[in-house]
């Protein structure tokens, strides 16, 4: 009786023990496995699925501006960093999301995990936005000013809640990156209220 007593507690101890073991810093499978089981999304993960397709957009809205006639030298400086240099951090986050979470398919729903809605992120616009406008630069200016206000907004939660130094650190470049081309554009842009239904 005694010596069983003596294996319930020592048995108890090493549960205990290992329990505590567990707590470390650090994901491990198990985190993971208990945070997909809860709905809950790594913030980083998040962060990738929304900035991909963010980024994606820019740089559809940069072609369609530019073919649509484009002509503001500075804006077309922008407009031509943002398909050159944004292509570039798409791949570097798709890379990371492989290496950190299995796969380098980004979730269409990445937005909502991240728990900002497509208006704060400045995600409104779709295909055809530049064809029926007054001013080409005027138009680019104001729908990239959102798009952009919306990614420092997301680099800024990032520089807050990121768990990997090399994803904050390009959210950094991404805040300090589009706040100077915000700066810019903002010469050229027009209140959003006026540009209701483009």
């Amino acid at each position: 009786m005694k010596r069983t007593a003596v294996l319930f507690a020592l048995t108890a101890v090493l549960v205990a023990l290992l329990a505590a073991g567990c707590g470390g810093g650090g994901s491990t499978d198990a985190d993971q496995a208990a945070a997909a089981d809860t709905g809950a999304v790594p913030f980083d993960q998040a962060f990738i699925d929304s900035m991909v397709p963010h980024h994606e957009q820019a740089i559809q809205m940069a072609t369609e501006a530019k073919e649509a006639g484009l002509s503001e030298p500075e804006l077309l400086t922008i407009a031509d960093d943002i398909i050159a240099n944004q292509q570039g951090e798409i791949d570097q986050m798709l890379e990371w999301r492989k290496a950190w979470y299995g796969s380098d398919q980004v979730d269409p729903n990445g937005a909502e995990a991240l728990g900002m809605s497509m208006e704060e992120m400045g995600m409104e616009f779709t295909s055809g936005g530049f064809d029926n406008v007054d001013d080409v630069n005027v138009a680019f200016a104001t729908m990239m000013v959102a798009h952009h206000n919306g990614a420092i907004a997301m680099g800024r939660m990032a520089l807050d809640e990121g768990e990997h130094p090399e994803l904050e650190d390009l959210a950094q470049r991404i805040v300090d990156a589009q706040k100077r081309e915000v700066k810019t554009m903002a010469q050229y842009a027009e209140e959003m209220d006026s540009m209701e239904g483009m």
